[in-house]
């Protein structure tokens, strides 16, 4: 009597049918079910190598993938009402988030070049902001931070340290208008103890000041940080250290 064996090799059909589900090399156009489009290369179902995501909301990202994230370099754009693209960032890319050097075009009209890490600005950058002003220096963690130059709409500038976003710590202070240099020590944005003196080009500034300021010298100056208020109330917490050194770098 006849009977069916079934064979040792035997693959069912619906292993067969995923297997040949998944996608591998370069696909014209993949849609997914909430009409993203995906145009490039894909490995293991994965998009990996060159390729081109375009989101309902017509956000469009061009460039390197890497199993299934942005990754290398790219640029990321937004469909405008009129349907012209407008560049939102171009530059290197880890696992999805800007991370490495990148330009980036903010809507209110900033730009920002320099070093990214997670998607937020850490390292050497610069930053032109859309009222006019300007910031070249350290960031950290999307924040200033250490050693950087603000320029300000009326050409005034701050060069020195800064700390959250603030300027913190010893820095000088150009007042391009009246020709003086101001040098001190900065807390939370705050000049606490400072000296001025003229800059050479005084006399060339829009508002110079009648008389240069005449040249001194401040002797004894530990003595008399000794026996300042202001020195004396600010010796309570962590800025004491720093807030010392600064002051004795003036003098």
């Amino acid at each position: 009597m006849p009977f069916y064996r079934k064979p040792r090799s035997f693959t069912p059909h619906s292993l067969v049918a995923e297997k040949k589900a998944i996608k591998n090399g370069v696909h014209h156009a993949i849609f997914t079910s909430r009409f993203d489009k995906y145009v490039g290369d894909w490995n293991n179902d994965l998009k990996q190598g060159k390729g081109l995501f375009l989101t309902y909301n017509g956000r469009l990202y061009e460039g390197d993938w890497y199993k299934g994230f942005r990754h290398g370099y790219g640029t990321l754009s937004n469909t405008q009402t009129n349907g012209t693209l407008s560049l939102e960032y171009r530059g290197e890319w880890v696992r999805g988030k800007p991370e490495g050097i990148g330009w980036r075009y903010y809507a209110n009209g900033d730009v920002y070049f320099g070093h990214w890490k997670r998607g937020m600005h850490h390292g050497y950058g610069k930053m032109w902001y859309g009222n006019g002003t300007y910031y070249v220096g350290y960031w950290n963690m999307h924040k200033k931070k250490g050693l950087g130059m603000f320029v300000q709409v009326n050409s005034n500038r701050y060069e020195g340290h800064w700390e959250k976003n603030v300027k913190s710590g010893l820095g000088r202070f150009y007042h391009m208008h009246t020709g003086q240099l101001q040098e001190g020590c900065w807390v939370n944005d705050v000049c606490v103890k400072s000296k001025m003196s003229d800059i050479i080009t005084r006399q060339f500034c829009d508002l110079p000041t009648e008389c240069p300021i005449p040249p001194e010298e401040l002797r004894d100056s530990s003595e008399i940080l000794e026996k300042s208020k202001l020195w004396l109330s600010q010796k309570i917490g962590n800025i004491d250290k720093q807030l010392q050194y600064c002051i004795d770098q003036m003098y």
